[in-house]
């Protein structure tokens, strides 16, 4: 039977939300596998929750050893619950045959297939989305020696860095009715800034 992995900040209901419009946010996440414990087809790390009209830009995952099989074959993909391999590709070999220890490096947009996401460009959601690691494949030889972690660190901002808030939609009480959103407004002082 599959089971349902999740990091603290998963179950901290945390949102990955970038401080300001203009800069983006980076945070690791990591989940750790205890000794003889290791993951199967149809597990799920759950790592995080990534907020609505955030867009990820780059992501890393790097993984301990979790497969020692000479022909490694624990396999996966990463994604967000709308689109659940848009960063990882389905299938994914996970693992090295050497080491077993991997680690995926993806910017959004690069040129060469393999430094990119399976799904590019990264479409940010109107609504909250799940950062989930799904295993496709078990290990060749599960490795279940010691605690080993799956660690995704991301890279995050907002997909909308040219609106301002202007406002919100009720003006006869102030929290309420919908938010208004506009062009940045540039402040000249009447033509007289330099």
């Amino acid at each position: 039977m599959a089971k349902n992995f999740k990091t603290r900040t998963y179950l901290a209901n945390s949102r990955l939300r970038p401080a300001e419009q203009n800069e983006a946010a980076e945070c690791t996440l990591t989940y750790t596998f205890k000794d003889g414990v290791n993951p199967t087809s149809g597990d799920k790390i759950y790592f995080g929750k990534i907020g609505e009209n955030v867009v990820i830009t780059q992501f890393q995952l790097t993984l301990d050893k979790f497969d020692s099989n000479a022909s490694a074959a624990l396999a996966g993909k990463l994604g967000t619950t709308a689109s659940d391999a848009c960063l990882l590709a389905a299938a994914t070999v996970l693992q090295t045959n050497t080491t077993g220890a991997k680690n995926f490096a993806r910017v959004d947009g690069e040129a060469t297939a393999i430094d990119s996401f399976a799904v590019t460009p990264y479409a940010p959601q109107s609504t909250v989305q799940d950062l989930i690691l799904t295993f496709s494949a078990n290990a060749g030889t599960a490795y279940t020696t010691g605690n080993r972690s799956i660690s995704l660190r991301v890279k995050y901002q907002y997909a909308y860095p040219g609106t301002t808030l202007l406002g919100v939609s009720a003006s006869n009480y102030p929290f309420s009715g919908s938010k208004v959103e506009g062009e940045p407004v540039i402040e000249d002082y009447n033509g007289n800034a330099p």
